[in-house]
């Protein structure tokens, strides 16, 4: 079985600036960073550019500043990148259109200062299955096309049969709704703090 080092043990070859650092890094979490990157991104070559990224980042970022939880870190950078991507590509898809993408949008709804990611992160989802399940199957089409298939709002609307200013109107609230939902799961609120939701769509 191929040995894995502990987190110290790497951090402390970014430290010491060993050639190993990067190979130890990507044998012990590559898999799963690629996993993340690859499910926002859905195209491995741009998941792959991603990970590049952030294995730079880690080269120069490290040594001055060792994260708490190697883990978490690693994870968050790696979509943080992955939308800042995401975000790059449909800009251009849209002819330079800046504007903040849909995914987005959703993520200052959730905090991202938890110091243990996976389990926060395996609890999170089952909030969001639960708040989906609560919905009836409009607002569930609605929800689902902006924030996971990441259908404009005049896209939303035609396919519902709907005016524009409604589903608008629908998403607002919505935000406000599953901000609200994780606020009340089991003090989520008190313990890790949230962002401001945009109010914009």
């Amino acid at each position: 079985m191929e040995n894995v080092l502990t987190d110290n043990q790497i951090v402390e070859l970014f430290r010491s600036s060993s050639d190993r650092a990067l190979n130890e890094l990507q044998k012990k979490y590559g898999a799963q960073m690629q996993r993340i990157a690859e499910s926002i991104l859905a195209d491995k070559r741009d998941a792959e550019e991603c990970l590049n990224d952030v294995y730079l980042g880690a080269w120069k970022n490290i040594p001055a500043a060792v994260p708490e939880n190697l883990k978490a870190y690693l994870l968050r950078m790696t979509r943080n990148c992955a939308f800042k991507r995401l975000r790059t590509n449909l800009a251009q898809k849209r002819g330079g259109n800046t504007q903040t993408t849909s995914f987005e949008e959703l993520s200052e709804c959730i905090p991202d200062n938890r110091k243990f990611e996976s389990e926060q992160d395996s609890k999170l989802k089952e909030q969001i299955e639960e708040f989906l399940r609560n919905l009836s199957k409009e607002k569930r089409a609605i929800f689902l096309g902006r924030f996971w298939f990441l259908y404009s709002v005049a896209e939303i609307a035609e396919r519902l049969g709907r005016d524009e200013k409604y589903v608008s109107n629908q998403l607002y609230y919505l935000k406000k709704q599953f901000k609200k939902h994780l606020g009340r799961k089991e003090g989520y609120n008190e313990r890790i703090g949230f962002t401001q939701s945009i109010n914009r769509n």
